[in-house]
């Protein structure tokens, strides 16, 4: 059933606030040479924080949740000095403007000077590849796993290799026999899935839920993803008009956007038989990753990307959920959503289109996965809109609208945030209010580090009787509940926030999970390097400084008691 979010929600116990102090801290100014080995080796580690679409919002400038003095024992004694002080070097780094600007150049020129390659790979791989990899292969990411998992954390594992274009596309055109690179890619993944899998079958059962998932990016999944551009605007020009009010661009998928890939006959605009081909394919290779994550039991997490790829990207994974979600090929209460969307909050539709999405799954019997975000390509979004809508000057977006697609004042994106996580969190209560044993309907992935959201999520959970606080402060969730809910943070960032979930909530399996990404140090720079401005937001609004300062406190607390 679906319910309309509510607009108050009322504070438990648990929900004490502390102000926060930062410590002010300096440094020695470095010299030249210090700066060339510093900046080669946090452009990696800049890049893979700001690669992921999950979290791209403020962690600091909000009331904490009160810990216990117990528990802040315990969030210093789980690091080692020596983690804590790589953690500090790393976002002293991160806090210094000029140096996330020039990131992508830094790791493509010092990692071009013979003798100065392997330096700048030794520097890397002992701070920031560490702080913020899980390893170079997913079995070697297996100890960090454990690790986690000891400390009641699950993982969401993602294999942050992208594909070169022009050696994709060379290989698919040669016909050789050698494994073009976005074929490996998908091996990978299904390898990844295998090692996820294989992870939870080891242990205990002690828990009810598998918390070891996987993302998918599906532009790493073809050789030329322009491809999906030129899907997304012939979708967009013969998607049938919604009935009013209507949805924002990129506006509702429908089952038939992707007629023009099976359809004989079907207009194909600007689409080659070369981009349906490549399509096709794409879609086939998503059903092989799908069919083996539900055999391993294994949930698959749709990343979400630039809003000039949304079009496509949201018919492709309404196609997965439909066949993979099916209620009637699910039984149990255990069974969760297998394929999981990505839902970004900056963008304006992305409200109304949760309420569509929720209606949809009703429909036509499929459970609707929701990981929520703020959204991390803000920039890029609004730089990208005026040039279209002026007509000036080349750019990749194809929104018709007006407006820009994402929210333009940071307060609007956080309060469609929490007005979204209040919609969600209401549809859980439906579900499970439901008959026991029928297949869940929904299930949740709340992405953010933003304390403000988890606070008000965790008191929602309680005004709606999904969990009940416990004479200690903490949360006792349901086992129905807990096997619908979960939060989610980057590996290596606010660990605070996800050692006091992890600590808060009493449930079967656990309720946060860390993003994870992994690859070789030699294969993940190269994207990374691409990628390292994109996602600017993550360091926003002091985050880097509070990391900073949070790992300097505990130092502190390590030598001197």
């Amino acid at each position: 059933m679906l319910r309309v979010a509510r607009t108050a929600l009322p504070r438990a116990r648990f929900s004490r606030t502390l102000g926060v102090r930062y410590v002010s801290s300096t440094s020695p100014r470095p010299t030249g040479r210090r700066i060339a080995f510093a900046s080669g080796g946090a452009a990696l580690g800049l890049a893979t924080l700001l690669s992921s679409t999950m979290y791209a919002d403020s962690a600091t400038a909000v009331s904490l949740p009160a810990t216990s003095k117990s528990n802040r024992a315990d969030e210093g004694s789980r690091s080692s000095l020596g983690t804590l002080v790589r953690t500090y070097v790393v976002y002293t780094m991160c806090s210094i403007p000029a140096l996330v600007d020039g990131a992508p150049w830094l790791l493509d020129t010092f990692t071009s000077i013979p003798g100065i390659r392997w330096i700048t790979e030794a520097i890397v791989r002992i701070t920031f590849f560490d702080q913020f990899v899980g390893g170079d292969s997913a079995v070697q990411s297996l100890p960090l796993l454990k690790s986690l998992r000891a400390e009641n954390t699950g993982t969401l594992f993602a294999y942050s290799v992208e594909v070169d274009e022009a050696e994709a596309m060379a290989a698919s055109a040669s016909g050789s026999s050698q494994k073009s690179p976005h074929k490996a890619i998908i091996d990978e993944m299904v390898h990844c899935i295998d090692v996820a899998a294989d992870f939870e079958d080891g242990l205990i059962a002690k828990q009810s839920g598998r918390r070891t998932w996987v993302a998918v990016k599906i532009t790493a999944l073809l050789p030329d993803a322009s491809a999906l551009i030129r899907l997304s605007s012939h979708i967009l020009s013969t998607r049938p008009p919604t009935s009013p009010p209507q949805v924002a661009f990129p506006g509702n998928p429908t089952f038939s956007d992707l007629d023009v890939l099976y359809t004989p006959g079907a207009p194909k605009g600007n689409l080659s038989e070369a981009d349906l081909a490549m399509l096709r394919e794409l879609y086939a290779d998503l059903e092989v990753i799908c069919t083996r994550a539900q055999a391993r039991g294994v949930r698959i997490i749709v990343d979400a990307e630039y809003s000039w790829y949304q079009p496509a990207l949201d018919a492709l994974t309404l196609a997965l959920m439909r066949r993979f979600n099916a209620l009637e090929s699910r039984s149990g209460i255990h069974t969760q959503p297998l394929v999981y969307a990505t839902f970004q909050a900056y963008l304006r539709r992305t409200h109304a289109h949760l309420v569509h999405a929720l209606r949809d799954a009703q429909k036509h019997k499929y459970a609707l996965g929701v990981k929520l975000v703020r959204g991390a390509y803000h920039t890029h979004e609004t730089a990208a809109h005026p040039a279209t809508a002026s007509g000036k000057g080349k750019t990749l977006s194809i929104s018709p609208d007006a407006l820009p697609p994402v929210w333009v004042v940071k307060a609007d994106t956080d309060a469609n945030y929490d007005a979204c996580a209040a919609l969600l969190l209401d549809e859980v209560a439906a579900d499970v209010a439901g008959p026991s044993g029928r297949p869940q309907s929904v299930g949740l992935l709340f992405g953010t580090h933003n304390w403000a959201s988890c606070r008000k999520i965790m008191e929602g959970l309680a005004a709606r009787g999904l969990a009940t606080p416990t004479v200690e402060g903490k949360l006792r969730v349901a086992e129905r509940v807990g096997e619908r809910v979960t939060f989610g943070q980057l590996y290596g960032m606010c660990d605070d926030l996800t050692q006091y979930l992890a600590n808060q909530t009493e449930a079967g399996a656990p309720m946060v999970i860390k993003y994870v990404p992994y690859g070789a140090l030699s294969d993940v720079m190269p994207y990374l390097s691409r990628r390292a401005i994109e996602n600017k937001s993550v360091l926003g609004g002091g985050a880097a400084q509070a990391e900073r300062d949070r790992a300097g406190k505990l130092i502190l607390q390590r030598l001197f008691g």
